[in-house]
């Protein structure tokens, strides 16, 4: 039975290994849930953002996000084996975030003041148009806390003008949910653990 473990651990790594690194090459792209342009976008990719090949198809490539850990699809035009260099016009992810983060701690403070409900307890940032919200367990049981969590969404998406990706997790960091753009609002996915 160890042999079989052994053996099965090898391959995972072997396929690990296969993985190729790849780059986004323009200055915006998007990273998909299926491969097709009518599919929805999880969030934008700024240029140079890293990926890892999982397999191609037609036109498409399946990644994984380094950051965040999730799969998905990108166009395999817009992607390129060597990190471009720095564009000029490149978006300041990490200032944008320090206003969403403001923003959301505040509206946490105005929740709490109004009904006396504590929310959200930290906001971190993943990178790019990803973040995550770490919320107080009892949230996710109330009554609000979907409505809540759009509200949340719309001023990281307003703030990012693109397409967002937003996780929500309790105070053990474990992800309860996401919230992403879909083809004509927002919705949420909710977590397999």
């Amino acid at each position: 039975m160890r042999y079989l473990i052994v053996i099965f651990f090898v391959f995972i790594s072997l396929n690990i290994l296969k993985s190729e690194q790849i780059f986004n090459g323009k200055s915006l792209t998007n990273f998909y849930i299926n491969p097709s342009l009518d599919a929805s976008v999880i969030y934008p990719l700024e240029m140079g953002h890293e990926m890892l090949s999982i397999k191609k198809n037609g036109d498409w490539i399946q990644v994984t996000d380094k950051q965040t850990g999730l799969v998905g699809w990108v166009l395999s035009v817009d992607f390129t084996s060597k990190k471009p260099e720095e564009s000029i016009g490149k978006k300041n992810y990490n200032l944008i975030f320090e206003e969403f983060k403001e923003r959301v701690l505040e509206m946490s403070k105005a929740i709490e003041s109004a009904i006396n409900v504590k929310t959200f307890k930290e906001v971190k940032h993943m990178g790019g148009a990803a973040a995550y919200v770490i919320a107080e367990d009892n949230w996710f049981n109330g009554k609000r806390f979907q409505q809540q969590a759009f509200q949340v969404y719309e001023i990281w998406k307003g703030i990012n003008q693109s397409p967002s990706f937003l996780s929500f997790r309790d105070s053990n960091n474990n992800e309860k949910f996401i919230v992403l753009s879909g083809p004509h609002r927002p919705r949420i996915l909710k977590s397999n653990k």
